[in-house]
């Protein structure tokens, strides 16, 4: 077996200086003015080996096939460990479980606290995360909804993307729910903002019953009501409070919304986090 060393081994490339694909997100102005209460849950991720397992879970297999992603997700220490004070999911080139072959040729982890942990407004979600940027890369740190009888029905159970790195891109910042007249119809907007550099960076989103508001480094960079989604055909009930939501955090390999990864892409690819808080506002 190889050690532990080998195994959390990431070669993480230069961030591309390249412009996001999302709307840009400058700073705002002036971000509604909230603060933190009570912390509701932590993990610093001081443990060693898998996820606590009071805290996380792991959703196996092709999860993002019908979107055109290459990965199949494990639950093995390979693909998803905890070592000194983070957590670590790293994307490899290697023959998966189910044995398929080239261009899905990976594994990699889907992170859940779904069944542990949940999360409804008002809330502050925050993370200090290190994610890796590459050519058909996807890391991304994010909640979805659990919708009474509908806890797999995207996306009429809600998306919240607190970041996403598509690529060789800057942070981007999504939000997914139904139309107002098709359940089954995705309405999606978002912002984005220039690539932030590979070290450690703090991802935000405070969500209020009619609002969300994304932070890099504490600074708000994008932020969305309830009355701006429905101006776009959105049904806002998802991001009400109508019900909870779970955090995955995970590393997608290639779809359809950056391509697939290449042949010259490096792997190993690890996405760090060294911690987590979920607090009230």
């Amino acid at each position: 077996m190889r050690s532990l060393m080998t195994i959390i081994a990431v070669t993480l490339t230069t961030m591309a200086v390249a412009v996001s694909s999302a709307t840009a997100a400058p700073a705002l102005a002036a971000p509604p003015r909230t603060q933190a209460g009570t912390l509701l849950w932590e993990d610093q991720f001081n443990g060693y080996g898998g996820p606590d397992p009071s805290k996380w879970g792991f959703q196996t297999g092709r999860w993002g096939a019908s979107s055109g992603e290459q990965q199949y997700y494990t639950n093995s220490w390979n693909n998803a460990n905890q070592f000194n004070g983070t957590l670590n999911i790293t994307a490899r080139r290697e023959t998966p479980p189910d044995r398929k072959r080239a261009p899905y040729n990976f594994t990699s982890a889907r992170v859940v606290s779904m069944g542990k942990q949940s999360v409804s407004p008002p809330v502050r979600i925050e993370a200090s995360i290190k994610m890796p940027s590459a050519q058909g890369l996807l890391p991304a740190f994010w909640t979805l909804g659990l919708q009474p009888g509908g806890e797999y029905s995207w996306p009429s159970q809600g998306e919240i993307d607190a970041v996403e790195i598509p690529g060789t891109n800057g942070p981007s910042f999504n939000l997914h729910g139904p139309s107002k007249w098709n359940p089954n119809q995705d309405v999606k907007t978002g912002g984005g903002m220039g690539p932030v550099g590979n070290g450690f960076h703090t991802y935000r989103i405070d969500w209020l019953p009619t609002s969300i508001t994304w932070f890099v480094d504490g600074i708000a960079r994008y932020s969305l009501t309830q009355a701006q989604y429905e101006a776009k055909g959105g049904n806002w009930k998802a991001f009400s409070g109508a019900w909870p939501h779970y955090i995955l955090l995970n590393v997608a390999v290639g779809n359809n919304w950056v391509g697939k990864t290449l042949n010259s892409t490096p792997y190993p690819q690890t996405m760090s986090v060294d911690w987590l808080r979920v607090s009230r506002l």
